[in-house]
């Protein structure tokens, strides 16, 4: 009797034991509902874009939802997963067609069945933008090796966006963008061109394409910059002895240039003492002379440096810069 009991008693420990080891949630294998309502929106679709949507599920446990696409031939994949009840499916190819279909899972993986299938192709409304603010600056600095025309402009931020074509003229702003003016292509908002002559004056324009590769912007520009000669200078020079301690200093101007500045230093690299911006004119040559209240006077029987940056535009951005020459004071 006494046995009998003891069994009695280890069987209810055992399963009380088992029962206290259990976690109830490791039992859910129930999966959520099938997504219901679920379908394309044709008006908020467009454009290489396709909006879905579908009724929230209300399960307590709902974790997401898991999208899968399907396009010509290729299976389904999954492209997303989601914890709101709508996604844009965006840089779409106009002459494919895409299906969609839409699966909700819970806390425990447990994954739903699939809903309808969505099919949608496409469409192509509208061109893209105009890029914004095109802006040109062209560079003839042979010790730094550039000798180039740079390019910025805004990213375009439509959804289906693809590239810009840049187009390039040296005979005038006036020109066709065809294949002969065509300069090359890029998704980048940047472009520098590296196959130009110091002393030529390039113009280019700039459009942006979609997707569909048929509708395109109107043409951004045309802008246009030189990469400057690099001025001569011609006095004082190669350390020569002058006879002043106010010298004038002379430089060649160079066409397409609107302005320069001169910079005199105590040495070939370091050392500012004097810098004086001066506009463009239409004489041949250029001339600054060191003023007699300078901030910092030049002294006797002293070697100085000084040297011409150019601009073509009216920014602070350098386009050349002559060589560094020296002088001699009294």
């Amino acid at each position: 009797m006494i046995k009998r009991y003891l069994s009695i008693l280890l069987a209810i420990s055992l399963a009380l034991f088992m029962w206290s080891c259990s976690d109830p949630e490791e039992d859910d294998s129930e999966a959520p509902a099938t997504p219901m309502n679920f379908t394309s929106s044709d008006a908020l679709s467009g454009d290489g874009g396709v909006y879905l949507t579908w009724d929230e599920n209300t399960e307590d446990d709902l974790d997401g939802y898991t999208l899968y696409r399907s396009y010509g031939s290729v299976d389904f994949t999954s492209i997303a997963t989601l914890q709101t009840n709508y996604y844009m499916d965006a840089g779409l190819d106009y002459d494919t067609e895409y299906s969609y279909k839409l699966t909700a899972f819970d806390s425990e993986g447990n994954e739903s069945g699939y809903t309808n299938v969505v099919s949608v192709t496409p469409i192509n409304l509208d061109p893209p933008q105009t890029p914004t603010n095109l802006q040109i600056m062209a560079h003839n600095k042979p010790t730094e090796f550039q000798v180039n025309v740079e390019l910025t402009w805004n990213h375009n931020t439509e959804s289906d966006f693809s590239h810009y074509s840049i187009f390039r003229s040296d005979a005038g702003g006036l020109f066709p963008t065809n294949s002969e003016s065509f300069l090359e292509s890029t998704t980048d908002n940047f472009y520098i061109d590296e196959a130009v002559t110091a002393g030529t004056t390039y113009h280019y324009k700039l459009i942006a394409y979609d997707v569909g590769g048929v509708l395109e912007a109107p043409a951004a520009g045309p802008v246009s910059d030189t990469p400057l000669e690099v001025p001569t200078l011609v006095s004082p020079i190669d350390g020569n002895s002058i006879n002043t301690l106010t010298p004038t200093f002379h430089w060649v101007n160079v066409d397409n240039a609107v302005k320069y500045k001169i910079i005199v230093r105590t040495s070939s690299q370091t050392g500012d003492i004097f810098e004086s911006t001066i506009d463009a004119t239409s004489d041949s040559e250029m001339t600054i002379t060191y003023p007699s209240n300078a901030t910092i006077a030049l002294s006797s029987n002293t070697i100085y440096y000084w040297f011409v940056s150019g601009y073509s535009q009216d920014t602070e951005d350098i386009n050349v810069f002559t060589p560094v020459t020296g002088f001699r004071t009294p």
